[in-house]
């Protein structure tokens, strides 16, 4: 193929084709029905199997109260001995993969009343439950699913009690072991919703939004509208109404329609905008969409969903065009966990961590190897951050022992389903991922799996290019690289894990295709760069990974050998429990590789890194997605006098260093460098700084100061604010800094924290990637000077006060935090 340009599809049938300016509204005779209300308070839980105890007989007035999400495995066990530290168990069968994080089996039961009407339909909605879980109301078991990533829509509606009578849902939750290669989080880690509507109904996921025409003088907005009426026959027109960000409202309704009984149907509607506001990583405008049923002049049901005016192209000759503009993608390949609060879901985390991605300079996510929350990608909407939403990291064929291969068979077209109609709205998805490293990728029977998957999902959504992320057949030595090309060959963007170096001689086999680099490794940042900057067929690069994650545990680690030893093979043993090799670490600060990437994108003119002195006869042995033992500071343990290794980074043409004001040479920056200047400087404390040149004029510099003793802890909360609901987080960084508020990068004092007020504490930690016992108890350490407090809303406004100490001195901090009313 030789050029994708998206929207490709021809505009649909439509009922109406007109708009209507700030239209007149028509007052409903009715109550509009409740959609997505908040379900996540007040469930019980019991932590182990439980005989039967999905029974509504059962009693569970014994069991743990709490609210949702929720992630067991990153709360403390019971069993205290040398074998069990906090949540962690050391002799955990394949800890490494999962961080020494056990799962097992759990039990969640709600009770509830409602008063709903006779014809009313209930729905639930669980955007994920991990890993396999069954579904009970009332004694009737509703749903078994088997992937822990995708969403559940159910309707419980034939499983209620009589209105005003007690209901209860429980769900079990199976997380097996050895059935993932990273940390997945035990138990209902995403929120959960419920709905309640009318007879006549907007199915679940039934608004479909595209864009086909996008310009700056006007957008064509398509809409599809499912919906069902499960009894009796009814009149229904459809109106939608459009809301830009500058509030002006766009509003069309169709003519009445007979829906007839038991029958689902579709509208489409499309609306012309003049003047369009369009949806950039720049400029992130949305638009609201509201969409209501109505018989005659009464409101059958409404309903709501944002999105973007923006366009897609993709061929080989532009690289990719978003609203015609190309753009180069800064990518982080991301797991979904949310560091100290293991897999928990919190919208407030999943919102934290993409900007702290859009901060440090990605434009482009890739959600390895998984569908992600529905509040990641709410927030990827919200920021700008690109998106490749990915479904599945096996097909039939094993990557561990119990993982999703066993499912995959049965249930890939209801996980397929799930994933592109609840995501086929957000602007930010600009691709369909439907594997990564597949084993069979290149064999007979994956391809044919291939050929299916991707036609399937272009019955679901035709407006976004499909891929995969292949690799070399490091797991398959019988076969070479030309083996790969038909798999290519079936995708609209070819993803490349780790293969830079194919991109020219491939492009050479197939000129048509698009490439990016699905998977690299932080090491080759320039390489790969250099490569997505001058080859226009290749769209971008996505680092593996962009943050820290649980699991994989120490993958990105560097040691220091001697002679005799041997390096370590892939997972690193207890206690390593992160896997280290993201440019942020789990608490969101920034690792040297970070600082590197900076100056490769040209976010930064220059950067100082210090290498950690290397005793002698001994070696550094940095692995695959690790970085050398540097770090950004001029703060040793070392003799004066002592030569240190500094690396200067830097995209200018020359650096020069001071150590004390004191020069120590003037130097080019060579490209076959890949931007690096290299020093040997004699340790003084004081200041080393860098100055960059361009034609010789100083353009920028960076500068390292030696820092003094402890002096005082700081407490940086994140917000001014925290909001009086469960639902809402409040960050709070912890530093340990000298007399003139430097931190101390090597202070790593136990503290205890304090908190009073309408909040309460669901993490506290820091970015190391070694466990250290408890991550929810009042004890915490700093690492490198820095620690985070992650609190939770009671619910209720009031001051929320903070206190640190660390017990062996008089310091302490304390922050005020008002809990505002919503």
């Amino acid at each position: 193929m030789t050029c994708f340009h998206f929207p490709r599809t021809p505009l649909l049938p439509v009922l109406c084709a007109y708009i209507l300016l700030f239209s007149c509204e028509l007052t409903p005779r009715s109550e509009v029905p409740q959609r997505d209300k908040d379900f996540n308070d007040y469930w019980h839980f019991h932590r182990g199997d439980r005989q039967n105890a999905w029974q509504v007989a059962l009693d569970d007035s014994g069991w743990d109260r709490v609210d949702l999400p929720h992630d067991w495995s990153v709360e403390d066990g019971s069993v205290r001995d040398s074998l069990h530290v906090g949540p962690f168990f050391k002799n955990l069968e394949s800890g490494a993969d999962v961080g020494y994080l056990p799962g097992g089996t759990g039990w969640y039961r709600k009770h509830f009343v409602l008063d709903n009407e006779p014809e009313e339909r209930v729905y639930l909605h669980f955007d994920g439950i991990q890993t396999e879980s069954r579904i009970w109301v009332n004694d009737s078991l509703v749903h078994a699913h088997k992937n822990g990533y995708t969403p559940i829509y159910l309707d419980i509606t034939p499983h209620l009690s009589p209105r005003g009578l007690d209901n209860l849902v429980a769900v079990e939750v199976v997380n097996p072991d050895r059935h993932s290669r990273w940390f997945t989080g035990s138990g209902i880690y995403r929120p959960v919703r419920m709905s309640r509507v009318g007879p006549v109904h907007i199915l679940p996921w039934g608004i479909t939004v595209q864009t086909p025409v996008v310009g700056k003088n006007k957008a064509v907005v398509q809409v599809g509208v499912d919906f069902r009426s499960p009894n009796g026959s009814h009149t229904v027109s459809v109106d939608m109404e459009i809301t830009d960000p500058l509030g002006r409202t766009f509003s069309i309704r169709g003519p009445a329609d007979t829906l007839l009984s038991g029958t689902d149907h579709r509208v489409n509607l499309q609306a012309v905008l003049p003047d369009p506001l369009l949806w950039s990583t720049h400029q992130p405008h949305l638009h609201t969409l509201r969409v209501r049923l109505w018989d005659g002049n009464r409101i059958l049901d409404e309903s709501s969903v944002r999105f973007g005016i923006r366009s897609l192209d993709f061929s080989a000759g532009k690289g990719f065009l978003l609203n015609g503009e190309p753009v180069l993608l800064k990518g982080a390949c991301i797991h979904h966990d949310n560091g100290l609060l293991g897999s928990m879901a919190f919208a407030d985390a999943e919102h934290r961590r993409v900007l702290l991605l859009k901060e440090n300079g990605f434009n482009a996510i890739r959600t390895s190897h998984n569908p992600p929350s529905e509040s990641f990608l709410e927030a990827c909407d919200e920021l700008g951050m690109l998106v490749i939403d990915e479904a599945f990291d096996m097909w039939e064929v094993p990557k561990r022992e119990r993982d999703y291969h066993r499912h995959f068979a049965a249930h890939w077209r209801d996980d397929l389903t799930a994933m592109i109609r609840r995501d086929r709205n957000h602007p930010s998805v600009i691709l369909w991922s439907f594997g990564n490293e597949i084993p069979e990728r290149a064999l007979p029977e994956g391809l044919a799996w291939a050929d299916t998957l991707i036609s399937f999902i272009r019955t679901l959504d035709a407006t976004r290019p499909v891929t995969q992320a292949i690799c070399g057949f490091w797991d398959n030595p019988d076969l070479e690289w030309a083996d790969a090309q038909p798999a290519f060959d079936l995708l609209d963007v070819g993803g490349y894990n780790y293969l830079w170096s194919q991109y020219e001689e491939d492009h050479a086999l197939a000129p048509g295709r698009v490439m990016f680099g699905s998977e690299t490794f932080p090491l080759a940042a320039w390489e790969n760069w250099q490569k997505t900057v001058a080859l226009p067929y290749v769209i971008g690069d996505f680092v593996w990974t962009g943050m820290d994650y649980i699991g994989e545990s120490g993958i990105g680690h560097a040691e220091l050998l001697s002679a005799a030893d041997k390096p370590a093979n892939f997972l690193m043993p207890w206690p390593w429990y992160v896997s280290w090799c993201g440019d942020l670490d789990i608490t969101g600060e920034k690792k040297p590789q970070s600082r590197y990437r900076d100056v490769v994108w040209g976010e930064s003119l220059v950067e100082i890194l210090v290498h950690e002195p290397v005793p002698e006869g001994q070696r550094e042995q940095v692995f695959h997605w690790g970085w050398p033992l540097e770090r950004k500071s001029w703060t040793w343990e070392v003799p004066e006098g002592q030569i240190m290794d500094v690396a200067v980074y830097s995209g200018a043409e020359e650096v020069e260093l001071f150590l004390n004001g004191r020069s120590l040479g003037r130097k080019p920056v060579h490209p076959e460098e890949k931007g690096t200047v290299r020093f040997k400087v004699p340790f003084a404390p004081g200041t080393l700084r860098a100055t960059a040149y361009q034609m010789g004029q100083e353009v920028d510099g960076d500068t390292l100061f030696t820092a003094g003793p402890l002096d005082h802890y700081r407490l940086v909360p994140e917000q001014e604010t925290v909001r009086a609901h469960r639902q809402r987080l409040v960050y709070v960084r912890v530093e340990a800094c000298d007399a003139s508020g430097r931190v101390l990068p090597d202070a790593e004092p136990l503290l205890r924290l304090g908190l009073q007020g309408p909040a309460e504490l669901l993490a506290a930690g820091n970015g190391s990637p070694m466990a250290d016992g408890s991550m929810q108890d009042e004890a915490f350490r700093l690492f490198r000077g820095k620690g985070l407090i992650i609190l939770r809303s009671t619910g209720i406004t009031g001051d929320i006060v903070l206190e640190v100490e660390d017990g062996t001195s008089t310091k302490k901090a304390t922050a005020h935090l008002p809990a505002v009313a919503l």
